[in-house]
């Protein structure tokens, strides 16, 4: 029996919570799909969307957590276990973390302007944004098992992302250096926006070690303490 799924799109986010007591994946939708298809049947005690995510909710600011009370997309929902989003949401707030329990919209692609955060947010009533949550959820609704959603904000609603960030990352979550030296030399305005996108990432990815260093005392009373 598995104890923990983590589902996130970068290998830096898979690095945090990696080790030999649980499985970490990370790339792109047709990525995890691969690698979920090979866990079927693993019975994980529980399945946890992790990573950075979009903020679609002016009031969240780089580097809050939100735990999320489901993903959701124009045509589908699929719910987080309302116990567990619970407990982890007191559990953060009690350790001092800034937090909020929150509806997850899920996107197949990068949502790069404050305008497209508008209007995703009118669509869903969502929160926040990534692209992992709902691939993770339909997964352990198929394995029948807890599934969970807990990210840090690395890129609020009011920002457009630069067009780099849409082409920066590869299908197995590594950053593509060279794509992303090539669209700065092909547009260099963007260097403007990456500085702060880089600053708030720094800080989303803070929170992240933050909740890996708490996660043995959230855990307990999820069946997952030995985490």
């Amino acid at each position: 029996m598995a104890g923990l799924i983590v589902v996130c799109g970068l290998r830096r986010e898979a690095a945090i919570l990696s080790g030999d007591d649980r499985t970490a994946i990370c790339g792109n939708a047709s990525t995890l799909q691969e690698r979920l298809s090979g866990l079927a049947g693993s019975k994980p005690r529980l399945v946890l969307s992790w990573g950075l995510c979009g903020g679609l909710d002016p009031r969240l600011r780089p580097g809050d957590l939100v735990v999320g009370s489901g993903a959701v997309s124009v045509r589908e929902r699929v719910p987080a276990d309302e116990g567990v989003a619970s407990l982890l949401t007191r559990r953060l707030a009690e350790a001092g973390a800034r937090v909020s329990l929150e509806r997850f919209a899920g996107t197949p692609a990068p949502v790069l302007t404050a305008g497209d955060k508008a209007a995703l947010r009118r669509a869903t009533g969502a929160a926040a944004v990534d692209m992992e949550s709902l691939i993770a959820g339909r997964f352990a609704r198929e394995q029948e098992a807890p599934f969970a959603i807990l990210r840090a904000v690395a890129d609020p609603a009011e920002r457009d992302m630069p067009p780099l960030a849409a082409e920066a990352i590869d299908a197995r979550g590594r950053l593509r250096s060279r794509a992303v030296f090539a669209s700065l030399l092909r547009s260099p305005p963007q260097l403007l926006q990456l500085a702060p996108l880089v600053r708030d990432s720094r800080a989303a990815f803070s929170a992240l070690q933050r909740c890996r260093r708490l996660l043995p005392g959230l855990f307990v009373g999820l069946g997952l303490a030995d985490l």
